[in-house]
């Protein structure tokens, strides 16, 4: 087989560590590489596309493409393999804009390629907004050029390190604060810094130690603890944690923000300490200053799990994904294999935190993507539990097939708001969660919800808006309406703000008085969260936590039999459930006006059209308005025609 590699930049690491490192072993099987860096002019560029012709696939390494490359490239190249290791998708600098060039050109890349190679979960993810043929792969290093004798250390002194390129040292500058601490408070500490720029401490020696590929190893061997700081944004998530691997493969302790894959790759306790803010940095790296036998325990838990990303591991997956992807093999036990990487066990801590609930009904396919976006979340202290309301397409045989760890229950089909009661009974967690079965949660909306009620004093209800998505999976917009926090009731009343997807609250609030209406096919939820206004806080998250799938079978379809429910739902929480003290009268009937028209709407397309007279004139006497008035014309016009 034959593989045409095409870079921007042999040099740069994301390449030395995802393609050149592998070469030989692509090689070794019997897979012929060609290294080609991408040409600046046009014409080069096509000549290189037409050669393309002439190999089995071209490997795309990090390159995004225009709009005229990607046609060229689509049009000569047999087949197309894109491998990226950073959030591209986002600006460094604007990193919260989704309308950037480098979101489109991304969109445009995945789209043009046939298999997808992404450096984690959280790239994958976005990835799969555009491909269905999105494969994991980590990035590995070669272990045995760490394998140097350690010098001996004579000066009596602890070595920080911080090893990166001088476009990430701003990362370990914002932790600068903690480190004029740990100066002040041992005067035997020294940062080392491996980069190509420099800045210096007030309190503590700083070595400069300029880097090159040889003499990083030596560098990181002869240091104590290893530094690996980034701030939490939508870029930093993408990073795919190479310094920590770097650190561990010397035997060194990390400290790390526990953001993206740090969080996996650190094992807070075991083989070094998560530290999300100053005085977590400081604590961390003192208890490791103070304590020489506990750096060498876990140095040497982290020497055990980096072990799995060696060089060799990592090239043969390549050697073995791009095989199966050329001769058309596919291997249901890819994914788990896949799985296997990089997850560290983390220390128990007694009771889950987290319990994500999901009631389904004969939604197999669509209830494996849920699971899956739920599996690479950025926050693992939760626990599944599934309830399963009668389903008759084989969803109790998937789930025991994905050996994983989910609690599953299966009951007769007695609806929705009972399979969710039965949710709140089995689970175990301090907050629950709900997912439906044909939607996916965002990578990291879990850690969000949970970092957002812990902040909060006494016990809220936190929620997010969403994406939406078509059956496929793939994104065709975004709700917009304004979230709201706060006593919501009102806002609330108006529309529905608040799904059952996406919200996190603490289980003791759903107790016997606050659960599920089991008389209601539809809405159970919305009733709930009405319910629960008049006397909780809501707090609104900034960014979408959920994806909401639109298909042909969705339970809450537009329909008069759901309309009407929705209007039972208002009209009994307005005048029997306390709502008249909290909304407006004048809001109230509004509002009942127009879901009156929304279910006259569904009445006329049903072809019930004395019905929808009915519902019309009841829509223009509690609000009189135009649009009550000439729906009601219209329906009495077919009524008497029809």
């Amino acid at each position: 087989m034959k593989l045409l590699v095409l870079t921007n930049n042999p040099s740069r690491p994301s390449f030395r560590q995802r393609i050149e490192i592998h070469l030989n072993a692509l090689r070794r099987d019997g897979i012929d590489c060609e290294v080609t860096k991408f040409p600046s002019g046009e014409l080069a560029r096509l000549r290189l596309f037409k050669r393309s012709a002439d190999f089995d696939a071209v490997f795309l390494q990090k390159k995004c493409m225009n709009f005229f490359d990607a046609i060229c490239l689509r049009r000569y190249s047999r087949e197309i393999i894109y491998d990226f290791d950073d959030a591209i998708m986002y600006s460094p600098e604007t990193t919260e804009s989704d309308t950037t060039s480098h979101f489109r050109l991304f969109q445009r890349t995945v789209r043009l390629a046939d298999i997808v190679i992404a450096g984690n979960s959280y790239l994958a993810e976005h990835a799969q907004r555009f491909n269905d043929n999105v494969k994991i792969l980590p990035t590995g290093l070669d272990i045995t050029a760490y394998n140097q004798p350690i010098r001996v250390k004579d000066d009596g002194k602890v070595r920080l390190v911080w090893v990166g390129s001088k476009s990430t040292l701003k990362y370990l500058a914002e932790i600068k604060p903690a480190l004029e601490q740990i100066g002040e408070r041992f005067s035997n500490v020294i940062l080392r810094i491996i980069c190509d720029e420099f800045f210096d401490l007030q309190n503590m020696q700083v070595e400069k130690c300029r880097w090159s590929l040889a003499g990083q190893y030596s560098d990181l061997l002869f240091s104590d603890i290893g530094l690996a700081p980034l701030p939490d944004n939508r870029f930093t998530r993408g990073k795919c944690g190479f310094k920590i691997l770097q650190y561990q493969a010397a035997h060194l302790p990390v400290v790390a923000s526990p953001v993206g894959v740090n969080a996996e790759y650190v094992a807070d306790g075991l083989t070094g300490y998560l530290a999300a803010n100053n005085n977590q940095w400081v604590d961390s790296i003192s208890r490791l200053i103070e304590n020489d036998a506990l750096r060498k325990q876990m140095s040497h838990r982290a020497k055990k799990h980096v072990v799995r990303f060696d060089s060799d591991i990592i090239g043969g997956k390549l050697s073995t994904l791009i095989t199966k992807f050329l001769k058309g093999i596919s291997d249901a036990t890819e994914r788990a294999e896949e799985g296997d990487i990089g997850q560290v066990v983390t220390p128990t801590t007694g009771k889950t935190k987290v319990s994500i609930c999901i009631p389904t009904y004969n939604r197999k396919n669509y209830l494996r993507e849920t699971i899956d976006s739920i599996m690479v979340q950025t926050y693992k202290d939760y626990e599944i539990v599934i309830v399963d309301d009668g389903s008759t397409d084989g969803t109790e045989e998937m789930i025991k097939k994905l050996a994983i760890p989910i609690t599953y229950h299966w009951q007769k089909n007695i609806g929705d708001a009972a399979a969710r009661n039965k949710l709140i009974e089995l689970a175990q967690g301090q907050y629950i969660s709900f997912i439906d079965s044909d939607d996916l949660l965002m990578p990291d909306s879990i850690e969000r919800m949970v970092k957002s009620l812990e902040a909060e004093n006494g016990d809220v209800i936190v929620y997010g808006s969403y994406y939406r998505i078509d059956e496929n999976g793939r994104i065709y917009g975004k709700c917009r309406r304004k979230l709201r926090s706060g006593i919501i009731t009102k806002y609330l009343f108006q529309t529905i703000l608040v799904h059952s997807c996406g919200s996190m609250l603490p289980r003791s609030i759903l107790k016997a008085s606050a659960t599920f209406d089991t008389s209601l096919k539809v809405c159970s939820d919305y009733d709930l969260w009405l319910r629960l206004s008049t006397q909780y806080r809501f707090v609104a998250l900034p960014k979408p936590t959920f994806k909401r799938r639109r298909h042909p079978d969705n339970l809450s379809g537009p329909s008069l039999e759901n309309r009407l429910t929705e209007f039972k739902v208002l009209e009994r929480f307005y005048y029997e459930k306390g709502g008249k003290t909290l909304v407006p009268e004048k809001i109230a009937m509004k509002v009942f006006s127009k879901e009156g028209r929304r279910a006259g709407r569904c009445a006329i397309k049903e072809g019930l059209y004395s019905q929808a007279c009915q519902i019309f004139r009841k829509s223009f006497r509690q609000h009189p308005n135009i649009k009550s008035l000439i729906h009601w014309t219209r329906a009495m016009v077919l009524n008497r025609i029809g």
